[in-house]
């Protein structure tokens, strides 16, 4: 019994990519529980097959399983998943990838056809919203927002993510939960762009324990330089954009922080 309640409270969902823009999403559940959700979509994909549905049933649990989790047909209405894309995949049919914040760098034909689908009736699927993201010539870096705030805003909060893509803790590409000064406020660290960083939840209370030092250090693009109670010294630099032109713009890379000293973090 103290087992199962132990791996009970270890329950959780997570993301990984696979091949083809495709993903898997892997939830880990009490075994009541995961029987009942499976149980469910069978009952519902059977009466639908049963009905004449056209799909076969893993689709048809697939497709049911996305649309009563985020309530949408289709899933993604009115979830901003922020693709990221150069104006001239966009507009001019050019070949370079996109990339999907969390998830990964996708096809350029593939991201424009996501932002233009359809529903077979003809009505609008997705309400498509551009922003435009400007980078500063020869670095890919985005331009600075200013804000006089302590909490980042949420325009703020975006372009980070946009930028960061997983949290920015050398060796760490865990999903930013959490939008971090890198020189805290209460050390007059400003809620800039610059003095922004995406981290994941584990990383940014690690950062708050004492011996901990980070700071935004010159560099081609956003770098946060990380001390660590050793005194091992990191560097983490943001991942290029599309459109840069630099390496690994157009593939996820694993990002390898300049090291000064040795050992880990």
């Amino acid at each position: 019994t103290q087992r199962a309640s132990h791996a009970a409270s270890e329950r959780s969902v997570t993301l990984r990519p696979a091949p083809d823009c495709m993903t898997y999403l892997t939830a880990l559940l009490p075994a009541h529980q995961g029987v009942a959700v499976y149980a469910a979509l069978t009952r519902h994909a059977d009466t639908l097959k049963a009905a004449g549905d056209p799909r076969s049933l893993g689709q048809i649990k697939a497709d049911t399983l996305v649309e009563r989790t985020t309530g949408t047909p289709g899933g993604i209405t009115g979830i901003d998943i922020s693709l990221v894309m150069t104006d001239r995949t966009l507009l001019q049919a050019d070949t370079e990838p996109a990339r999907i914040p969390g998830y990964g760098v996708v096809p350029a034909a593939w991201a424009r056809e996501l932002i233009t689908q359809e529903k077979s009736d003809g009505r609008e699927e997705l309400k498509t919203w551009l922003r435009r993201l400007y980078t500063a010539s020869g670095t890919g870096d985005l331009v600075a927002m200013d804000s006089r705030r302590r909490l980042f805003p949420p325009k703020l909060r975006r372009f980070i993510q946009v930028r960061d893509d997983t949290c920015r803790t050398p060796y760490c590409d865990a999903p930013i939960r959490h939008h971090d000064h890198i020189i805290p406020w209460h050390n007059d660290g400003t809620t800039t762009l610059a003095n922004g960083a995406g981290l994941c939840e584990a990383c940014n209370h690690t950062k708050e324990l004492p011996g901990w030092k980070a700071q935004p250090r010159p560099g081609p693009r956003h770098t946060i330089e990380l001390t660590t109670p050793t005194g091992h010294t990191y560097q983490s630099t943001a991942p290029p954009l599309p459109g840069s032109g630099l390496p690994g713009s157009g593939l996820r890379e694993m990002r390898h922080p300049e090291q000064r000293g040795t050992g880990p973090p």
